[in-house]
């Protein structure tokens, strides 16, 4: 109420053409001057509404006393309008920390909601591995006892038949091994059957070309060297790992072969031998004992190129071998003795 009094006398001065402030006498002289000026009896009419309103301001302010019309249109106006200002203020004031505070506590509540989310859909991830984990196990499991039971199969296939009396089953067997090799029993298997059967060319390729260990074929071919002079060389080659590259030769595997096998093998396990080794000389003697000449020649010139100390324990043959009939023995026999220090 107060304020809508305030709001009038504000209103009703400035009708009059005065400030904040003026005085009763003030408020008489605004009102006759501009009673004369617009006045219906002056200027008819036209000026009636702007009389109307020039007088109930002076009707209104007329009737405040001239305390009450001091402190409503002077300094009381202005410390209503101070406190106005200041309530108008805290109100912002509050609005604007109210307004702060729920946009903070929107701001919590969506962080919350996000937090809450990422909680869910981490349970969720975990929930899915542990299924899929679970799921692994039990089908790894599952495919090692399958592996199991057809491995066992195959196994048992494979031994029936590298024990076959037919050459033709005991190839395919051979082909059907694979990795299989590496197991004793199958390894046990080809040895017999390279110990009890005449190995030909295509059976020799085929156990040539299985991925053997280094120690399972180090094994094979320590089980099978008594029968080394039926082999084809291509299969004493691979027994003894001549041209792999990564299985080294073993001399001492080497030298119970180079005793043993046929002849027109001799020079390729010689060729191979490593550098850093040489026969033993009763293996030397015993292949200078022979008198074939696919044998004797590879020798000479293996000792004369590789194994050069070994020439003067064995002058006494050498001398015999210059009355051999291959010429090419005579000529290497003769280059041996003549070396120096012979």
């Amino acid at each position: 109420m107060e304020m809508n009094l305030f709001g009038e006398v504000k209103a009703s001065l400035r009708a009059l053409g005065l400030e904040p402030g003026a005085t009763e006498a003030d408020v008489r002289s605004a009102f006759r001057r501009l009673a004369l000026t617009c006045h219906p009896d002056v200027v008819g009419q036209g000026g009636a509404l702007r009389f109307q309103q020039i007088a109930g301001a002076y009707s209104l302010l007329k009737g405040l006393a001239p305390d009450e019309l001091r402190q409503l249109s002077g300094a009381g106006w202005r410390q209503q309008r101070s406190l106005v200002k200041r309530r108008t203020s805290t109100f912002l004031d509050w609005y604007r920390r109210r307004r702060d505070r729920a946009r903070q506590e929107a701001e919590e509540a969506r962080r919350a909601e996000r937090e809450e989310e990422r909680r869910q859909a981490e349970e969720r991830s975990e929930r899915v591995d542990r299924v899929l984990e679970q799921y692994d196990r039990s089908l790894s499991r599952r495919l090692e006892r399958m592996s199991k039971s057809a491995d066992a199969a195959q196994l048992n296939d494979v031994l029936s038949r590298l024990g076959s009396s037919v050459a033709e089953v005991r190839r395919l067997a051979l082909g059907r091994v694979g990795t299989l090799i590496n197991r004793a029993e199958v390894r046990q298997a080809v040895s017999d059957l390279l110990c009890r059967w005449d190995v030909d060319e295509k059976t020799a390729r085929l156990v040539g070309a299985l991925p053997m260990e280094a120690g399972v074929l180090r094994r094979l071919a320590a089980d099978v060297a008594s029968r080394a002079d039926q082999f084809p060389n291509s299969l004493v080659m691979s027994l003894l790992a001549l041209r792999s590259r990564d299985v080294s030769p073993d001399p001492i595997l080497m030298e119970r072969y180079l005793v043993s096998v046929r002849p027109d093998c001799v020079a390729a396990i010689l060729r191979y031998w490593p550098d850093d080794s040489a026969p033993s000389d009763a293996a030397l003697r015993r292949l200078l004992g022979s008198e074939d000449a696919q044998v004797l020649v590879p020798l000479l010139s293996a000792m004369k190129q590789r194994f050069p100390h070994a020439v003067p324990h064995f002058r006494g043959r050498l001398e015999e071998l210059l009355e051999h009939p291959a010429p090419a023995v005579r000529v290497w026999c003769r280059v041996l003795l003549a070396q120096g220090g012979v």
